[in-house]
């Protein structure tokens, strides 16, 4: 049942890697403001094209996996929700803190999913649980880097981004292979 959701994982590290670095180049040669748009899109759909055939190969363990946690108790789910919904919620308002905010909400729902489905429906998702602690070791780097070494914005944008797509990676190995 992990394998699916290694290739969900696989597929949001390319996507967040690929659109973090030619973000990045947008910014470095000053380009309109326009092209970020073109390239998120255009890195989602080709990162989905790589990793499309083996997510709707697995789509059964995929539905299986919603559905046990659609039964969840209503406290639980509302929960989980918040763990990973209240740091974007902040984000409009605390718009400087924007990398930490994402780290946070993405660390915080990794680590609460992985919780509530070892407790609620007995699947140990190996792949959450790396990922939201990379991605929770990652959130005190960048914060460490930010605060303690006046590292400039941009390139905090990009250590975050970065730093997620590896830690997706990273989870997406380790699911991947721990059904062998």
């Amino acid at each position: 049942m992990t394998r699916v959701f290694s290739f969900l994982f696989f597929f949001v590290s390319l996507w967040i890697g690929l659109s973090a670095v030619f973000s990045h180049m947008v910014f470095i040669f000053d380009f309109d403001y326009s092209f970020y748009f073109i390239v998120w899109i255009s890195t989602f759909i080709f990162s989905l094209s790589v990793f499309l055939k083996p997510i709707l190969s697995t789509r059964k363990s995929l539905r299986e996996r919603f559905s046990k946690s659609v039964s969840w108790p209503h406290f639980v789910k509302f929960i989980n929700g918040l763990t990973w919904a209240l740091p974007f919620t902040l984000i409009p308002f605390f718009q400087k803190d924007y990398p930490f905010l994402l780290l946070a909400g993405l660390s915080s729902g990794n680590i609460s999913t992985f919780i509530f489905l070892r407790r609620y429906s007995q699947i140990h998702s190996i792949e959450q649980i790396i990922t939201g602690s990379v991605l929770l070791s990652s959130l005190f780097c960048i914060l460490i880097l930010y605060y303690g070494y006046s590292v400039d914005y941009e390139s905090i944008l990009l250590a975050s981004r970065l730093l997620i797509s590896l830690s997706y990676g990273l989870g997406g190995i380790f699911g991947y292979f721990k059904e062998f």
